[in-house]
């Protein structure tokens, strides 16, 4: 399964320096950088002087300016395609973590007024446009010369991943300026639309929308943080990857529009976390670093042909006609305790899915559809009935069907797990006053062991005692944590984890997680400061 972790790894030792306020940073524009490139960056809130930036990917440095809010950001040549956070800190505390896309085309930025056919910006390559909808009403349009033939695909990034209010309403619009597409959700809020022009001239590609949080109001809204990424492109736009696991030395086939034989297989040499990218395509693909077998699906695979899908394994496949369902087989035995997990939407892909589990004898033993917290994506866990075959098939639940419902489900044994999740990922502590980090224990599947929580990477001179959590009783759902500084400990800002693992045992470890807000992502690193030890008032002077 695709876990949406952040590894961060910081340590960085602050300079001393007098007590005064954290950065308040809420925003950056733009919110990406094309690989090799520099850009200026407006954060919305204050830089409080010194303040650094930290990054979780290596190859993008960031020059925080001594007064303004004007950041300069260069990404290495080498640097990694795709979504990453950062995080602004000085002595005295640090920012949430902040999206930033690194991208393959050439950046633009959004160039006022726009609003009309008559006015709107004129783009003579790919490019990825850094708008804003700056007021309410306002509408952005963009001017694109076309060939007859030539496939236009447009998609804008706001609200699902970059957590943006924006929920945005894309349109392609013909040289005579009728409306020829129009798309609002395709991934989460996000629109993408695409065309193939039938004729030559210039077609135009228009951006409006509402708020995320729908309110009161009936008009196109925007503000100060209506910030998008709009990708507008002729040339190789990727929609997922065949399969959509990562194993070694295992070729990738990437679909989507405008893809060439000759760049449609790949290796994924400049995998970024949990997604593939390179140029010349103009986005990245969510990609799972699996060691567990891959099954790629094949036709015929319907429920008198079902395709073998040992447990243990995930299968990758797509529902590719409407009213499509693809079967697998497996066998399994009485009381084996299995889990069907099914990615689709999660990954920004279009399966609505909903999973149908059937005995030899075609008895339906499971019909299934969305999980709870999973937005669309069934999980299903079920208890083996008796030694046999069994079959599992996987629809869309509104027999949709298309090259874009692609999807990924796995096939595994069910495990007693225990997951950690913290309220907060940010931390202080001084001599003068202990910091506290609150952790929430959640148990299933049988799994009834204590455990001991407690704090690593914690510099010098503080400490924090482990936590034993029993399966019942205090302490069994939530506990906690209490960071000591004691007097030698020096003045710091950098990353920590807490881990829990079974009390008998520093096996089966694990981290806990905190939900990054507005994304899909979570977070294994709560950043710590430790604030410098308050110097005595001076007496006045008689």
């Amino acid at each position: 399964m695709l876990h949406r972790v952040l590894a961060l790894i910081a340590i960085v030792l602050v300079p001393l320096r007098a007590f005064g306020a954290a950065p308040d940073v809420k925003s950056l524009f733009p919110m990406g950088a094309t690989v090799g490139g520099t850009a200026e960056i407006t954060v919305g809130g204050k830089l409080e002087p010194p303040t650094q930036v930290w990054c979780d990917q290596p190859g993008i440095s960031f020059e925080v300016p001594e007064k303004g809010s004007a950041v300069k950001v260069s990404v290495a040549a080498d640097a990694a395609p795709g979504l990453c956070y950062v995080r602004f800190f000085n002595a005295d505390g640090a920012t949430a973590l902040l999206p930033f896309v690194v991208g393959t085309l050439p950046e633009l930025m959004d160039a006022e007024p726009n609003n009309t056919l008559e006015k709107a910006q004129k783009l003579e390559t790919a490019a990825v446009i850094n708008g804003k909808l700056a007021e309410a009403g306002d509408v952005d349009t963009f001017a694109v010369p076309m060939k007859a033939g030539q496939t236009l695909v447009a998609a804008v990034d706001a609200n699902w991943r970059l957590g943006s209010p924006l929920d945005g309403i894309l349109q392609i619009l013909g040289p005579d300026g009728a409306i020829v597409e129009q798309n609002d959700d395709d991934h989460g809020n996000d629109p993408l639309a695409s065309v193939k022009a039938n004729r030559d001239g210039t077609w135009y590609v228009r951006v409006f929308g509402f708020p995320a949080a729908p309110d009161s109001s009936i008009r196109f809204i925007g503000g100060a943080n209506y910030h998008y990424r709009l990708t507008v492109t002729t040339g190789p736009f990727a929609n997922h990857a065949v399969p959509s696991v990562l194993q070694p030395d295992r070729k990738l086939k990437i679909v989507g529009w405008n893809i060439t034989d000759d760049i449609a297989a790949s290796t994924a040499e400049k995998l970024n976390k949990t997604s593939w990218g390179k140029a010349p395509f103009a986005n990245t693909v969510l990609i799972d670093p699996v060691e567990r077998p891959a099954v790629v699906e094949a036709e015929p695979n319907d429920s008198e042909h079902p395709q073998p899908l040992p447990i243990g394994s995930v299968a990758c496949g797509t529902i590719d006609i409407p009213g499509d369902e693809d079967c697998f087989s497996f066998r399994a035995t009485k009381g084996q305790k299995l889990e069907f997990d099914v990615e689709s939407r999660s990954l920004g892909l279009l399966l609505d899915a909903a999973i149908r589990i059937r005995s030899a004898d075609k008895k339906v033993l499971v019909d299934s559809d969305d999980a709870p917290g999973k937005d669309f994506d069934p999980l299903v866990k079920f208890t083996v009935p008796a030694d046999g075959d069994y079959t599992v098939c996987i629809r869309d639940i509104f027999r949709n069907g298309g090259w874009r419902f692609a999807y990924r489900l796995y096939l595994r044994e069910t495990q007693p797990t225990v997951s950690l999740k913290v309220a907060a990922d940010l931390v202080q502590v001084s001599i003068e006053k202990p910091g506290e980090i609150a952790v929430t224990i959640a148990r299933a599947d049988g799994f009834a062991e204590e455990l001991a929580v407690s704090v690593t990477g914690l510099p010098a001179g503080v400490t924090c005692d482990a936590v034993t959590s029993p399966v019942k009783g205090e302490n069994s759902g939530s506990l906690k944590l209490s960071l000591k500084a004691a007097e030698s400990a020096e003045a710091f800002s950098g990353a920590i984890q807490v881990v829990g693992h079974p009390a008998k045992s520093e096996s089966k470890k694990v981290t806990a997680q905190f939900p990054i807000p507005g994304a899909s992502m979570t977070t294994d690193q709560i950043w710590l400061t430790v604030l410098k030890k308050k110097e005595p008032a001076k007496e006045p002077s008689k």
